[in-house]
């Protein structure tokens, strides 16, 4: 049975988020974060009647969508993500599409940085992890006297081409603890 997260309902509105190119380095994005929306995995089921009874057929999963809205404070940690270009370059020469694993993370542990590090037993947390992510929009808007804002998207599809799905969700309550992620590669997803 999954651990209940009943010690706090307050930090469910403080949510961590990374994004890691594979084989790179994580980018915070917290605190330019305005909005998140997530959807997919969706499936369709559909019976067919035969003379021994119904038989079901269901649809492929859809792909997973994550969506971002924050305020830009730094074009790297958004037109960079979109070209595929190192985060820590001072310009962009060329665009490529690059595999990202974009992780979430709600807790009430206090010393959190980053959303795929270590939660202690003596907190709560709900992570969930997609990988083989593509930035597949990115669109900016600023109205006068305002931020400028950015709206990103990320897209995977339910499973890699060995079967393999490209989600992990975890929790853990204050009788049990999440380990830190290793490192996003092409063979470590997680």
């Amino acid at each position: 049975m999954a651990d209940a997260l009943t010690k706090n309902d307050g930090w469910f509105d403080h949510t961590y988020i990374e994004v890691v190119a594979e084989d790179g380095t994580g980018v915070q994005l917290r605190t330019k974060t305005t909005s998140l929306n997530m959807s997919g995995g969706n499936f369709d089921m559909e019976s067919n009647e035969t003379f021994g009874g119904a038989v079901k057929r269901y649809g492929a999963r859809e792909d997973y969508e994550i969506g971002f809205e924050g305020i830009v404070s730094s074009h790297q940690d958004f037109d960079w993500i979109f070209h595929g270009a190192n985060t820590t370059d001072a310009s962009i020469t060329s665009s490529s599409v690059v595999d990202y694993r974009v992780t979430l993370l709600w807790t009430d542990e206090a010393s959190i940085t980053a959303a795929s590090q270590a939660i202690t037993t003596a907190s709560e947390a709900s992570r969930e992890y997609y990988a083989e992510c593509n930035m597949v929009s990115l669109e900016k808007s600023q109205n006068v006297g305002e931020n400028i804002t950015a709206t990103m998207t990320f897209k995977t599809a339910h499973e890699d081409k060995d079967g393999t799905i490209n989600f992990k969700k975890e929790v853990c309550g204050t009788d049990s603890a999440l380990s830190a992620a290793s490192a996003y590669t092409s063979a470590t997803k997680w």
